[in-house]
């Protein structure tokens, strides 16, 4: 029988936010399920066992199984066939990303690699801005930056205001795919990156710090210089990196 546990984090190497902690039961299902199907027990192509079964087994209701089966069908991990029931589907047939294929926990260390996928990402995104930038995009960033600045001014977390502005420089990019993804990348490091934020704020110092990173970044794309606007933003995530006590691009 399943036995309720707070987090499926691997903490050895820091504390993460109390967001990342909680879980939900179907959650912790899903990754029951799919650690079978990523350990060769189930194979592509394989029947899922009745819900009766699955239900007994790891000691759930059926609306909590459902749940579960129902999210690793979103995820395009499992797929329904008339006739055959649920089935595994072949990974080189999924049209979804999960960055479950590449870990299964996510701890300190692996948050390192999603921050350097992000600073070689935003990075990109900046240069294209650079070149692609339209007066509709300077407005869209400059107006973010603005409420940046009154977020320092009055030290509030300023989460809203830097959304819009990572939304604002992707969206300069003009190139729908690295937009969407971005749009991904951030939102699944929302809780890290939201409780460094409120750190940042209740030290008007490192605020302040953060806040000419920022100016630089724009500065650099209204430049039209597509490397200036790179190493500027990698600049500012190497220091983000450093602020949370990590290091990026390191060997």
């Amino acid at each position: 029988m399943l036995m309720e546990k707070n987090s499926n984090i691997n903490q050895r190497s820091g504390t993460m936010p109390s967001e990342l902690k909680t879980e939900r039961l179907s959650s912790q299902i899903s990754k029951m399920i799919l650690s079978e199907i990523q350990s060769g027990q189930l194979l592509p192509g394989d029947r899922l066992p009745a819900e009766t079964v699955l239900a007994q087994k790891y000691g759930v209701s059926r609306t909590i199984l459902r749940e579960a089966i129902a999210s690793l069908k979103n995820d395009d991990i499992l797929e329904s066939k008339q006739g055959r029931g649920i089935i595994v589907k072949n990974p080189s047939q999924r049209q979804a990303f999960r960055f479950s294929d590449v870990f299964e926990t996510i701890s300190v260390d692996e948050i390192n690699y999603f921050y350097e996928m992000r600073a070689l990402l935003e990075s990109e995104a900046a240069g294209l801005a650079a070149v692609r930038h339209t007066k509709e995009d300077m407005a869209s960033i400059k107006g973010s930056l603005l409420e940046m600045e009154e977020a320092v001014r009055t030290s509030s977390s300023g989460e809203d205001a830097h959304f819009k502005y990572n939304e604002a420089i992707a969206k300069a990019s003009h190139n729908p795919v690295l937009i969407e993804f971005l749009a991904f990348l951030q939102n699944k490091l929302h809780s890290l990156a939201a409780e460094l934020r409120i750190k940042t704020m209740m030290s008007p110092e490192r605020a302040e710090i953060v806040l000419s990173e920022h100016r630089n970044v724009v500065e650099s794309i209204f430049s039209g210089d597509p490397q200036k606007a790179k190493q500027a933003v990698i600049t500012h995530l190497k220091n983000a990196a450093q602020r949370a006590g990590m290091d990026i691009y390191m060997p």
